[in-house]
């Protein structure tokens, strides 16, 4: 049976990526920052500066990745002033200018956003998930995320006569078509682009935890099992969750000890079959919090000791940027 991989590394994208070869990475999936968005617990990047800021992150990000790979990248705007700041389409924007292939636009939908009044617009229900390429031929396997048809489908598939038993073409001469023929039988149907997952009930010591379903989509429909995910602002490691329940290896960074300790915690409570889970230290300037001789998830004894989860402390060198 084959090992996977999970790895955590404390310290900056920028530097940890520097030591992972050209194309390994299979998709990179992550919720960035956003702008102005929760200062207290994240840098504060202005809107009016936030392409710039993000586009520090497009070299590292093309490199790693695949040639047949793919980039998932959710992000949210905001409101300024009364209208909405545009600066998530001049990220991608920004990173279409640098040769990134903006193939569609998915949407989540979250059917248990926060409630509340605004007297010139109503409630956010949904946030942006841009999928994004290096190439025109990238790695897609729609089965993978089929869906069950619903009840409508017994009943409207039954006995088909008249117009429903033939081809339907459209009545503008468009070339388009349907034939509900074709659907007899069937069972399961692929999806739209929108993905309708609900917030996580608590913070659990992160104040946007990603729900693990929304990652876990697209690692369905862009990975196969053994592939490999990163995921460079990790956050509270919900990816990690998702790649390692779908048998990926992945690679997990977050600059924040605090938030380090989350995912930590989270990954002990996960069984894990045929993995083994490294955590590397990458001390810098602005990352001071961790002591390197603190026992790697010392309030999880047990788990440390199970022989189904072999986490193992290692410290590498520090990286320092090319100038």
């Amino acid at each position: 049976m084959s090992q996977f991989r999970t790895e955590i590394h404390f310290g900056d994208c920028i530097n940890v990526l520097q030591k992972f070869p050209n194309e390994h990475f299979n998709l990179i999936v992550t919720s960035p920052p956003y702008a102005d968005a929760r200062k207290k617990h994240y840098d504060g990047i202005e809107p009016d500066k936030y392409a710039q800021f993000f586009l520090k992150f497009h070299a590292e990000f093309w490199r790693v990745l695949k040639k047949d790979g793919s980039f998932v990248l959710n992000i949210k705007d905001k409101v300024i002033n009364g209208v909405r700041h545009r600066y998530v389409w001049e990220t991608i924007n920004a990173l279409s200018n640098n040769g990134w292939r903006c193939v569609d636009d998915y949407l989540w939908i979250k059917p248990n956003a926060m409630p509340g009044y605004w007297s010139t617009r109503l409630r956010d229900e949904w946030e942006y998930c841009f999928h994004l390429t290096k190439n025109q031929k990238f790695a897609m396997y729609q089965d993978a995320v089929r869906r069950p048809m619903g009840e409508w489908a017994e009943k409207r598939l039954n006995g088909l006569n008249g117009k429903s038993a033939e081809r339907h073409n459209s009545e503008n001469d468009s070339g388009f078509g349907r034939d509900l023929r074709n659907w007899v039988g069937k069972e399961t149907v692929l999806p739209g682009n929108t993905i309708n997952i609900g917030l996580v009930g608590k913070n659990m010591g992160h104040p946007a935890v990603f729900p693990t379903g929304l990652p876990e989509f697209f690692i369905k429909l862009f990975t196969k099992e053994g592939d490999y995910i990163l995921d460079p602002f990790a956050g509270s490691g919900s990816t990690g969750i998702a790649a390692e329940r779908l048998n990926r290896n992945v690679v997990l960074i977050e600059k924040k000890n605090s938030y380090v300790s989350v995912i930590k915690d989270r990954l002990c409570k996960l069984r894990a079959i045929s993995r083994v889970r490294y955590f590397y230290s990458d001390l810098t300037e602005n990352v001071t919090e961790w002591t390197p001789s603190e026992t790697l998830f010392d309030s999880e004894e047990d788990i440390i000791n199970s022989p189904s989860n072999q986490l193992q402390s290692k410290k590498t060198p520090r990286v320092v940027l090319k100038k």
